[in-house]
Parts: C-alpha cells; structure tokens; sequence
C-alpha cells in the first residue's frame, strides 16, 4: 500500500461500527482470535463496510445501486495518493492552486473525484461514464456529499472516443486523467475467473456488466486511451490508467515503447491479497523521482522507465562549494548554474558539454563570455524556458545516507532529473559529475 494510506493497518471494525451503526450488524467475529471483522463474500456487508469507512474518514456519504459496483476504499485511496504525489512533484506552484483531472469511467460511486477532491479541496474533475444508471447515482452522490461545483459529469458513447472531456472542449487542458477500465474481455471470460477464484478468499464482486466487460478488456481499452493520447499530447500532463493483469501491463508499456514514450511511470496498488498495477504517461519533459516511478517489485524490472535518481557513495563529505566547484567549468558553455531550495544546485543544459567530444565543439562554437554571467538563472529557468531549448534540468547534492547495521551513516552525491527527452544525455551528465565528485574526495581522503 502506499505509505500514506492508513489502511496499511486493518481498521478496527469495533471502532468503525461505533462510527458508522448501520455496519454493526454485518461485524462478525473471527474463528481463531474471535477479533471483529466482516464477511467479505456477504455483499451487504460489503456495500456497509465501503459506506463506512467513507463516512468516517472522509466525510463522505454514499449510496449505489445494488446491480453496480461498489468499490474497496483502500485500493482506490492508493490510486489517489499516487496521482497526488505525480501532481505535486510536476507542477508549478501555480498549477498547484487549481488541479484540474478527467476520471473516465467515473461508474456509480464516483468514488474516486469524491476522494481526491476531499483530500484537495483545489481539484476539480470531469467525470465520464457510458451506463446512464451510474450516471445518476454518481450525480447523486456528488449534490449529496455537495461537490457539484468540483466535480461535472460527461456522458460519453461506448463506441465512441475515450478522451472525451478533451473533445468536447479543445481549449480545455487537465493535469492528468486516471480510468479504471473494465477488466473483461467477454461475458464467457468474467464467468471463467470468477469459477477460478469461487474457493479463494476474495470479496464478492457485484459489478453489472457494462462495468466489468469491453471488447479487448483492458488491454484493448487502454491501447485505445494511448492512441488517443498521441493525438491530445501535452492537453493532458499525465494520462494514467489502473490495470488488473501483468500481462496487460506489458502488453501497454511495450506500445508506450513503440511509440517512443519513455516518460512514463509504475506503481503497484496492493490490497490484502488482490494485487493491480497504475501506469502513467506523459509528453511533456517533466520527470517523476524513482519512488513514485520505479517500483521495486522485481517482477517489473524490465517494465521500469528510464532512472532519474543517481546515487554515488562518498568516502567523506566533499567540502563546502564542491558541487558549484566540480560544475563551473561547465558554465562556460550552454549551461546555467544555481542555487535551488534544500542545499542543491541546479544545472539548466541547452546542451550537452560534458562530454568531450561535445565541449571541444561547443567551445569552437560559442563566444569567450564571462563564466560568472552563465552561472545565473538557473533556478528561474528550471519551469520557464519557454522559447528556448532545454536539454536537461538537474538537481545536484550531498545528503547523509545510512549504511549496513555495522557502519555509522556515510554521505551520498545525489544528482537527480527533473526535465529532459534525452536519458543518455542525463546518465552521461550524472556519471560525469560523479567521477569528477569522486576525484575531489578520493583527493581529500589522501591529503
């Protein structure tokens, strides 16, 4: 689970009954321990449980249809969370004041724009949906939990585009769009897995069709949100999808690939024993930090985007202005050098001059200016340079790190991304400023 969910600890179903009275008939008591718990298979209990923990811990109250779904709050609590980390981590502080997201697929609870819009009272959502029945529920539990001003609903056709908030207005642009797309390909196929899992212990699923099933499944459905996607770009920051099957997934990275999108993200979305996956994609340069990124299942080692985080170890700490010592002959050329917030500099590149090939042209080509004139605005240009090419954009620092139980902390040269297309030109930048940091210490370490 993400680790600011709090579900990562069961709830004490006690507690939560006392909260919310009409759980309390649907608490049931454990074999073994005789600890409260619920019946996961009684879909009433279910339905009470999802109400409950809404009512309690966000303030929401809830109601749907008894032929749709009802959504687990802890896994799409963990979706949310995640989409707010990508926003907070790739937008302006400006960007920041009004959060607009499409969700597609909004299904009868519209549980996911009443979550997120409760956890950031600043975003604001479009919310799709083909079924006229959750249409209604959802616009329902919108005016009940009174997010009508945040949250407008769209009808969109099943044989139609999935984009459809990006249609129907194109001067419109949003911050991300996030779907969770029917899983089934085919009636025979949903009836296959629930046969497979009846003698497992997961919850009743009480999806009606025209939620659980698309030509394709969700492989097919989500291809189509990538081909769309091409054709909207950067109207969109961040396109993201949940997906159910690992196959799919790499099915879905592989034609992020083939299209030459290599700004894209993972994560894993864990609840108790059922397990699904998030993909994120976007055309713009900004990049997510590894954490947010990169998860660590191995699993999804060759699904991984390109790094953004280098790490080099450090025998020593570097003495003060190492960073801005190591990066000045750099400025010489088409790069600015600053100070950014938390002790890091940032390096703002037009091109690459750390390479040796690259700096005896670029010295050939650029002018004799003064160095100290091309060691500003760095830090200015890091969300601007708007009508000039940008290479990269990095944050460099030293922080403490922890070693092995048997050593004290050590210091680490952390050299992150933060903009670019070009990752080869980031791990050359990273490994150069690497050796030559290592150079420095290795020197201190023997005078």
């Amino acid at each position: 689970m993400h680790e600011r969910n709090p579900y990562k600890i069961p709830p004490d179903f006690d507690s939560l009954a006392h909260a919310y009275p009409p759980l309390r008939p649907h608490i049931t008591r454990t074999s073994d321990n005789g600890l409260p718990t619920v019946d996961f298979h009684d879909e009433t209990a279910q339905r009470r449980l999802t109400q409950a923990l809404l009512y309690r811990d966000f303030d929401i109250q809830l109601e749907i249809p008894s032929d749709r779904l009802c959504p687990p709050v802890p896994n799409r609590l963990n979706y949310v969370l995640w989409l707010l980390d990508i926003v907070s981590h790739t937008s302006s502080s400006e960007h920041l004041a009004q959060v607009h997201g499409i969700d597609i697929g909004t299904g009868a609870s519209a549980i996911y724009p009443l979550i997120a819009c409760r956890l950031s009272p600043n975003w604001h959502f479009v919310a799709t949906d083909i079924d006229g029945v959750s249409l209604v529920s959802a616009q329902a539990n919108i005016d009940r939990n009174g997010l009508s001003d945040h949250i407008t609903l769209l009808r969109a056709d099943p044989t139609g585009p999935i984009m459809v908030p990006l249609i129907q207005n194109t001067a419109a642009s949003f911050d991300f769009s996030m779907c969770n797309p029917p899983f089934y390909a085919s009636t025979e196929e949903a009836t296959r897995t629930a046969a497979a899992k009846e003698l497992l212990p997961s919850a009743v699923c009480t999806g009606a069709d025209v939620e659980m099933i698309t030509p394709g499944g969700e492989e097919a459905f989500v291809s189509k949100m990538v081909d769309e996607s091409i054709t909207h770009g950067q109207r969109c920051r961040w396109y993201t999808s949940m997906v159910g099957k690992q196959s799919s997934l790499t099915a879905l990275v592989t034609l992020l690939r083939a299209h030459s999108i290599t700004n894209y993200a993972l994560t894993e979305l864990v609840q108790g024993h059922t397990r699904r996956w998030a993909l994120a994609w976007s055309f713009t340069d900004t990049r997510l930090p590894d954490d947010i990124a990169r998860p660590s299942a191995p699993a999804l080692r060759r699904l991984l985007p390109p790094r953004t985080t280098h790490l080099q170890p450090l025998r020593i700490a570097p003495p003060a202005g190492t960073i801005r010592h190591i990066l000045s002959p750099l400025a010489d050329e088409a790069v600015s050098i600053s100070d950014a917030p938390g002790n890091k500099v940032c390096v703002v590149a037009r091109q690459d001059t750390w390479s040796r090939s690259a700096r005896r042209k670029a010295r050939a080509a650029l002018p004799d200016v003064d160095r100290e004139k091309r060691m500003e605005g760095g830090a200015e240009e890091e969300e601007g340079t708007s009508q000039r090419q940008v290479l990269l954009v990095a944050h460099v620092w030293v922080e403490e790190c922890m070693g092995d139980a048997r050593e004290s902390k050590g210091v680490q040269l952390v050299v992150q991304w933060k903009r670019g297309h070009d990752a080869q030109a980031f791990e050359r930048f990273a490994s150069h400023v690497g050796r030559k940091m290592r150079e420095v210490t290795e020197a201190e370490v023997e005078a």
